[in-house]
């Protein structure tokens, strides 16, 4: 059984860099990190280890040795699940199936079903476990890109995008800039003040995410979260936390604002009033622009 949505790992159309020859290695980079990624956990891959994980765990436990991308974007799966107290899950896949198949809602069984072994990438994982890694593999995705990029052309800014999260590396000023310039992503409209504002603090990943549907379901439940939020904009120090938050933020529904400035990222939330045509948009404390609350 595949995990629903695919995941989007940076192509070379979603990266972007401060020079057309370091625009070409960005490119570069992309593509390699887009073929790591959509082998290790691609759910529209039969061949991919996550489909054939999947498909194990139909009829038995499994005990296996991973390979080095799948490890990291699993042990990334497992931190977002502490991050959010649970909000966020990797084991919803069969919960999301079923909640886009209308079937009767089913709880994730959780991560107490799984064992990671980081360090030997060996993974232990409960008979009738079902991973959804296409969300979290996105973000893992953005931020290695960045990383990446970081290491190799120290001093220099770069944005990587896959699937409605960013990250962005390089100094402030630069990588401000970059994050400000039109193109493509999920990004909403802030200007490079805004954007030098979120890096200064730290905030190096951001995800939006639209109102999900069926496709997000609340763990304990199993059934698709009602958010009252149509659209979930978070910063946080990296695109895995800013994911993690977003979508913990939709499963959460009005206690989120204040929940996710709790947890020390930035957010803004816009939804519709119960029963009236207006919209309200929230942000914490801490972000761009901040003018508490506005209707439109």
């Amino acid at each position: 059984m595949s995990t629903p949505t695919p995941p989007g790992a940076p192509s070379p159309d979603t990266v972007r860099a401060p020079a057309p020859d370091l625009q070409e290695e960005a490119r570069r980079l992309a593509e390699r990190v887009h073929r790591e990624v959509s082998a290790a956990v691609a759910p529209e891959r039969i061949d991919s280890e996550l489909s054939l994980l999947n498909r194990f765990a139909e009829h038995e436990d499994v005990d296996v040795v991973v390979g080095p991308v799948l490890a990291q974007v699993l042990a990334a799966a497992l931190q977002a699940t502490r991050l959010t107290s649970g909000l966020v899950d990797p084991t919803t896949g069969d919960a999301a199936w079923r909640a886009q198949d209308g079937l009767p809602a089913r709880p994730a069984p959780g991560i107490a079903h799984l064992d990671l072994d980081l360090p030997a990438r060996r993974l232990r994982m409960r008979r009738g476990t079902v991973l959804d890694l296409a969300e979290v593999a996105d973000a893992w995705a953005a931020d290695r890109t960045a990383r990446l990029f970081a290491e190799t052309f120290p001093g220099h800014g770069l944005v990587a995008r896959a699937g409605g999260v960013l990250a962005v590396a390089g100094p402030p000023a630069g990588a401000a800039a970059l994050a400000a310039a039109p193109g493509p992503g999920p990004d909403p409209a802030m200007d490079a003040a805004a954007w030098a504002g979120l890096l200064a603090a730290g905030h190096r990943g951001l995800a939006v995410l639209p109102r999900p549907g069926s496709a997000l379901v609340n763990p304990v439940t199993g059934a698709a979260a009602e958010s009252p939020w149509d659209r979930v904009v978070v910063a946080a120090r990296n695109a895995v936390e800013a994911q993690a938050y977003a979508r913990a933020a939709h499963v959460l529904g009005g206690d989120a604002p204040g929940w996710v400035a709790a947890c020390g990222a930035e957010g803004e939330f816009t939804g519709s009033r119960p029963g009236s045509t207006l919209r309200r948009r929230l942000r914490t404390p801490g972000w761009p622009g901040r003018t508490g609350r506005a209707a439109a």
